[in-house]
Protein backbone atom coordinates (compact mmCIF):
# COMPACT_ATOMS: atom_id res chain seq x y z
CA UNK A 1 0.00 0.00 0.00
CA UNK A 2 1.32 3.36 -0.62
CA UNK A 3 2.37 5.37 2.09
CA UNK A 4 0.55 8.52 0.60
CA UNK A 5 -2.79 7.52 -0.11
CA UNK A 6 -5.66 8.78 1.68
CA UNK A 7 -9.26 9.41 1.60
CA UNK A 8 -12.00 11.92 2.62
CA UNK A 9 -15.22 10.40 4.71
CA UNK A 10 -18.48 11.58 5.16
CA UNK A 11 -20.54 10.59 8.20
CA UNK A 12 -23.10 11.68 10.52
CA UNK A 13 -20.27 11.67 13.37
CA UNK A 14 -16.67 12.16 13.33
CA UNK A 15 -16.40 9.02 14.88
CA UNK A 16 -17.75 7.28 12.14
CA UNK A 17 -16.23 8.77 9.82
CA UNK A 18 -12.92 8.01 10.94
CA UNK A 19 -13.70 3.97 11.43
CA UNK A 20 -15.26 4.25 7.99
CA UNK A 21 -11.79 5.68 6.68
CA UNK A 22 -9.59 3.26 9.16
CA UNK A 23 -11.37 0.94 7.25
CA UNK A 24 -11.35 1.98 3.15
CA UNK A 25 -7.58 2.22 4.12
CA UNK A 26 -7.22 -1.51 5.24
CA UNK A 27 -5.79 -0.20 8.90
CA UNK A 28 -6.34 -1.92 12.17
CA UNK A 29 -6.60 1.47 14.10
CA UNK A 30 -6.33 5.29 14.72
CA UNK A 31 -2.13 5.63 15.08
CA UNK A 32 -1.59 3.87 11.64
CA UNK A 33 -2.92 7.14 10.16
CA UNK A 34 -2.96 10.75 9.59
CA UNK A 35 -6.09 12.26 10.44
CA UNK A 36 -7.89 16.20 9.94
CA UNK A 37 -11.11 16.88 10.46
CA UNK A 38 -12.06 19.15 7.74
CA UNK A 39 -15.94 19.92 8.83
CA UNK A 40 -17.83 19.40 12.21
CA UNK A 41 -21.28 18.08 12.06
CA UNK A 42 -23.69 20.33 12.87
CA UNK A 43 -27.47 19.50 13.29
CA UNK A 44 -30.31 20.83 11.32
CA UNK A 45 -33.45 22.12 12.82
CA UNK A 46 -35.77 20.01 14.71
CA UNK A 47 -34.23 17.16 12.28
CA UNK A 48 -34.38 19.11 8.95
CA UNK A 49 -31.37 19.99 7.18
CA UNK A 50 -27.85 19.85 9.07
CA UNK A 51 -24.51 19.21 7.87
CA UNK A 52 -22.44 15.37 8.13
CA UNK A 53 -19.28 15.47 9.43
CA UNK A 54 -15.89 15.13 6.64
CA UNK A 55 -12.48 13.85 7.81
CA UNK A 56 -9.54 13.57 5.47
CA UNK A 57 -7.04 10.31 6.53
CA UNK A 58 -4.21 8.89 5.02
CA UNK A 59 -1.77 6.19 6.08
CA UNK A 60 1.15 7.65 7.93
CA UNK A 61 4.74 6.36 7.40
CA UNK A 62 5.53 3.58 9.34
CA UNK A 63 9.02 4.87 9.17
CA UNK A 64 8.02 8.06 11.37
CA UNK A 65 5.90 6.14 13.46
CA UNK A 66 9.06 4.29 14.90
CA UNK A 67 10.43 7.26 15.22
CA UNK A 68 8.13 9.05 16.89
CA UNK A 69 8.22 6.33 19.52
CA UNK A 70 11.75 6.07 19.88
CA UNK A 71 11.30 9.91 20.60
CA UNK A 72 8.73 9.78 22.88
CA UNK A 73 10.77 7.39 24.66
CA UNK A 74 14.03 9.05 25.05
CA UNK A 75 11.87 12.18 26.07
CA UNK A 76 10.28 10.16 29.40
CA UNK A 77 13.41 8.37 30.17
CA UNK A 78 16.98 9.57 31.15
CA UNK A 79 19.98 7.94 30.71
CA UNK A 80 19.90 6.15 34.32
CA UNK A 81 16.06 4.56 33.01
CA UNK A 82 14.30 6.99 35.00
CA UNK A 83 11.22 9.21 34.00
CA UNK A 84 11.71 12.38 33.96
CA UNK A 85 9.43 14.94 35.65
CA UNK A 86 8.18 17.50 33.38
CA UNK A 87 6.93 20.59 34.38
CA UNK A 88 3.14 21.31 32.90
CA UNK A 89 3.37 25.00 30.90
CA UNK A 90 1.29 27.43 31.97
CA UNK A 91 -1.48 28.30 29.42
CA UNK A 92 -2.68 31.90 29.86
CA UNK A 93 -6.84 32.31 29.32
CA UNK A 94 -8.09 33.91 26.92
CA UNK A 95 -9.80 37.21 27.10
CA UNK A 96 -12.83 37.30 27.45
CA UNK A 97 -14.26 38.65 24.06
CA UNK A 98 -16.56 41.63 23.73
CA UNK A 99 -19.75 40.87 22.33
CA UNK A 100 -20.91 43.64 19.14
CA UNK A 101 -24.33 43.37 20.38
CA UNK A 102 -25.45 45.09 17.14
CA UNK A 103 -23.97 42.03 15.25
CA UNK A 104 -25.69 39.61 17.21
CA UNK A 105 -28.71 41.13 16.77
CA UNK A 106 -28.35 41.07 12.81
CA UNK A 107 -27.46 37.33 12.88
CA UNK A 108 -30.39 36.20 15.10
CA UNK A 109 -32.66 38.19 12.70
CA UNK A 110 -30.79 36.85 9.41
CA UNK A 111 -30.75 33.31 11.05
CA UNK A 112 -34.51 33.23 12.04
CA UNK A 113 -35.57 35.10 9.09
CA UNK A 114 -33.71 32.15 7.16
CA UNK A 115 -35.51 29.66 9.21
CA UNK A 116 -39.03 30.73 8.54
CA UNK A 117 -37.98 30.42 5.08
CA UNK A 118 -37.06 27.35 4.86
CA UNK A 119 -40.06 25.87 6.55
CA UNK A 120 -41.70 27.36 3.99
CA UNK A 121 -44.08 29.60 6.31
CA UNK A 122 -45.13 33.46 6.10
CA UNK A 123 -43.78 35.72 9.02
CA UNK A 124 -42.12 38.68 9.75
CA UNK A 125 -39.15 38.37 12.08
CA UNK A 126 -37.64 42.04 14.03
CA UNK A 127 -35.72 42.32 16.84
CA UNK A 128 -34.17 45.16 18.73
CA UNK A 129 -31.80 46.26 21.88
CA UNK A 130 -33.27 46.47 25.57
CA UNK A 131 -30.88 46.71 28.08
CA UNK A 132 -28.27 44.63 26.58
CA UNK A 133 -30.92 41.82 25.60
CA UNK A 134 -31.72 40.85 22.21
CA UNK A 135 -35.18 40.97 22.02
CA UNK A 136 -36.74 39.30 18.74
CA UNK A 137 -40.28 38.56 17.48
CA UNK A 138 -41.07 36.28 15.22
CA UNK A 139 -44.82 37.20 13.97
CA UNK A 140 -47.34 35.68 11.35
CA UNK A 141 -50.59 33.11 11.75
CA UNK A 142 -48.52 30.46 10.09
CA UNK A 143 -45.43 30.81 12.68
CA UNK A 144 -47.72 29.48 15.28
CA UNK A 145 -46.00 26.01 14.02
CA UNK A 146 -42.55 27.06 15.31
CA UNK A 147 -44.34 27.28 19.00
CA UNK A 148 -45.25 23.50 19.50
CA UNK A 149 -46.77 21.74 22.82
CA UNK A 150 -46.56 24.08 25.73
CA UNK A 151 -44.28 25.82 23.90
CA UNK A 152 -41.40 22.89 23.62
CA UNK A 153 -40.40 24.06 20.08
CA UNK A 154 -39.79 27.81 20.69
CA UNK A 155 -37.76 26.85 23.43
CA UNK A 156 -35.77 24.58 21.92
CA UNK A 157 -35.55 27.07 18.65
CA UNK A 158 -34.56 29.67 21.29
CA UNK A 159 -31.43 27.55 22.40
CA UNK A 160 -30.64 26.83 18.96
CA UNK A 161 -30.89 30.68 18.06
CA UNK A 162 -28.09 31.43 20.77
CA UNK A 163 -25.94 28.77 19.93
CA UNK A 164 -25.62 29.90 16.53
CA UNK A 165 -25.49 33.79 17.82
CA UNK A 166 -22.01 32.60 20.06
CA UNK A 167 -20.77 30.64 16.91
CA UNK A 168 -21.05 33.61 14.49
CA UNK A 169 -19.57 36.41 16.85
CA UNK A 170 -17.29 34.67 19.39
CA UNK A 171 -19.32 35.79 22.64
CA UNK A 172 -22.36 35.16 24.28
CA UNK A 173 -25.14 36.47 24.85
CA UNK A 174 -28.84 37.35 26.01
CA UNK A 175 -31.57 36.66 23.95
CA UNK A 176 -35.38 37.08 24.28
CA UNK A 177 -37.42 35.25 21.85
CA UNK A 178 -40.94 35.28 21.06
CA UNK A 179 -42.94 33.47 18.19
CA UNK A 180 -46.94 34.41 17.57
CA UNK A 181 -47.20 36.18 20.90
CA UNK A 182 -46.68 33.29 22.77
CA UNK A 183 -45.62 34.51 25.82
CA UNK A 184 -48.59 37.05 25.74
CA UNK A 185 -50.86 34.33 24.76
CA UNK A 186 -49.05 32.09 27.56
CA UNK A 187 -49.47 34.49 30.32
CA UNK A 188 -52.52 35.22 30.09
CA UNK A 189 -53.80 31.63 30.14
CA UNK A 190 -51.62 31.31 33.17
CA UNK A 191 -53.05 34.64 34.86
CA UNK A 192 -57.10 32.80 33.94
CA UNK A 193 -56.08 29.44 35.22
CA UNK A 194 -54.64 30.93 38.36
CA UNK A 195 -57.61 32.84 39.17
CA UNK A 196 -60.00 29.85 38.73
CA UNK A 197 -57.50 27.29 40.73
CA UNK A 198 -57.87 29.87 43.77
CA UNK A 199 -61.44 29.69 44.13
CA UNK A 200 -61.25 25.81 44.30
CA UNK A 201 -58.65 26.19 46.83
CA UNK A 202 -60.71 28.39 48.89
CA UNK A 203 -63.59 26.46 48.69
CA UNK A 204 -61.59 23.22 49.56
CA UNK A 205 -58.61 24.56 52.23
CA UNK A 206 -56.51 22.42 50.25
CA UNK A 207 -53.33 23.17 48.60
CA UNK A 208 -52.54 22.14 45.02
CA UNK A 209 -48.92 21.33 43.39
CA UNK A 210 -49.07 21.86 39.50
CA UNK A 211 -47.25 20.50 37.04
CA UNK A 212 -43.82 21.36 36.21
CA UNK A 213 -42.88 24.50 34.29
CA UNK A 214 -39.96 26.75 33.42
CA UNK A 215 -38.99 29.57 35.21
CA UNK A 216 -40.91 31.92 33.16
CA UNK A 217 -44.43 30.22 33.56
CA UNK A 218 -43.68 29.89 37.52
CA UNK A 219 -42.89 33.73 37.47
CA UNK A 220 -46.59 34.21 35.94
CA UNK A 221 -48.10 32.01 38.30
CA UNK A 222 -46.18 33.60 41.42
CA UNK A 223 -47.17 37.30 40.27
CA UNK A 224 -51.17 36.27 39.59
CA UNK A 225 -51.12 34.09 43.44
CA UNK A 226 -49.73 37.96 44.85
CA UNK A 227 -52.70 39.48 43.54
CA UNK A 228 -55.37 36.98 45.04
CA UNK A 229 -57.31 37.21 48.51
CA UNK A 230 -56.13 34.47 50.61
CA UNK A 231 -53.80 32.94 48.67
CA UNK A 232 -50.03 31.99 48.93
CA UNK A 233 -47.74 30.26 46.27
CA UNK A 234 -44.24 28.78 46.73
CA UNK A 235 -42.08 26.42 44.65
CA UNK A 236 -40.99 22.99 45.66
CA UNK A 237 -38.63 20.27 43.94
CA UNK A 238 -35.70 20.71 41.36
CA UNK A 239 -34.76 22.04 38.03
CA UNK A 240 -36.38 20.56 35.52
CA UNK A 241 -39.32 19.42 37.81
CA UNK A 242 -39.92 22.10 39.75
CA UNK A 243 -43.49 22.98 40.41
CA UNK A 244 -45.85 26.21 41.83
CA UNK A 245 -47.40 24.86 44.78
CA UNK A 246 -51.01 27.19 45.44
CA UNK A 247 -52.06 27.00 49.11
CA UNK A 248 -54.59 28.85 51.31
CA UNK A 249 -53.22 31.63 52.72
CA UNK A 250 -52.12 30.41 57.07
CA UNK A 251 -54.39 32.35 59.62
CA UNK A 252 -52.46 33.85 62.03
Amino acid sequence: MANNKWVEVEAKSIDDAIKAGLSELNLDDATQANINILREPEGGVFGVGGTKALVRISVRDSGSRNYNKRSQNKRHNNGNGNKNVQKKQYTPRKPRVEADKDEQLKVSIDFLKGLVKSFGLKGDVEGALEDENLVVKVTGEQTEALVGDKGFIIRSLHELTRTVVQRKTGAGTRLRLDVAEYAKKRKEALTIYAERLSKQILDDKQEVMLEPMNSVDRKTLHDAASTLNGIRSYSEGREPYRSVVFAPEEEE
